[in-house]
This record gives C-alpha cells, sequence and structure tokens, in this order.
C-alpha cells in the first residue's frame, strides 16, 4: 500500500505551520517532529513516505536528520528531502552522498517545493543500496 505521510522536521515553527497546511491541501498527511531524535522515533514507529528537513538541525548528537536515515537499512524505502536555506554548491554535494532524494532551497518557493514534494511521493519507492551512490537530485 502507498503511504501518503510525510514527516516535517522544521526549525522555525512559522514555517513548519506554513508548510504543513500546504502539504495538508493538497492531501498528505502530515506528522511533524522537533528535531532529530524525535524524527528519528517518528519514522521508526510508523509508515513515512517522505521526510522534509532541514539539512542540518541546530541541536543533538544527530545534527543532520538525512544522514541518519540514509544510514538505516530499515529506512531504505524512506525518502528524504531537504528543504533547507543552505544552497551553496558544497551543501547540495553532501546532500547527495547522504542519500537525499529532494533538494529545495527555501528561497526557491513554495511552487517549487510542493513540485519536488509531488515528485517525489508518486516516483516508484525502491530500497536504497547500503553506500550511497552519487544521483541527480530532484
Amino acid at each position: 500500500m502507498h503511504s501518503s505521510k510525510i514527516l516535517l522536521v522544521q526549525q522555525s515553527a512559522d514555517s513548519a505551520i506554513y508548510l504543513r497546511s500546504r502539504l495538508e491541501s493538497k492531501g498528505y498527511t502530515v506528522v511533524e517532529a522537533a528535531d532529530a531524535a524525535s524524527a528519528m522515533n517518528v519514522v521508526n514507529g510508523s509508515e513515512i513516505a517522505l521526510v522534509v528537513t532541514e539539512l542540518y538541525l541546530p541541536v543533538g548528537r544527530s545534527r543532520c536528520l538525512a544522514r541518519s536515515i540514509g544510514k538505516s537499512r530499515a529506512l531504505s524505502r524512506t525518502k528524504i528531502l531537504a528543504y533547507t536555506a543552505h544552497g551553496k554548491r558544497q551543501d547540495r554535494a553532501w546532500a547527495r552522498r547522504i542519500g537525499a532524494d529532494g533538494y529545495v532551497i527555501t528561497r526557491s518557493g513554495e511552487e517549487r517545493f510542493l513540485s519536488v514534494v509531488d515528485h517525489l511521493m508518486i516516483k516508484p519507492s525502491t530500497p536504497r543500496r547500503s553506500a550511497r551512490q552519487p544521483k541527480d537530485l530532484t
């Protein structure tokens, strides 16, 4: 069965509220987590199809949620979208190396964000290889 559940992990409460309302208006079920540790508990305990996360979270040992998910064999079918203010070439390359399936810079706007979410949600989910190979990000 195809899950339409999205886990949203954003540093800004205002951003999280706004993104949640936009995603829900498109018919997605949205769950939120405040930090990487909480997010890992959520993603390990339910069928999350897509995790939308800031590339670098400010608190915790596991600052990069995308890397934690990418390293987990149990979560190999969970897609990752880095929705981030970090737009440097090296940030994008690093996101690719750790396994992000998509990368959207926040200043790209809502339409770009929603377009990438839609693309990732309809794209068939295939398990990741244990060693992540560079790939084109949506």
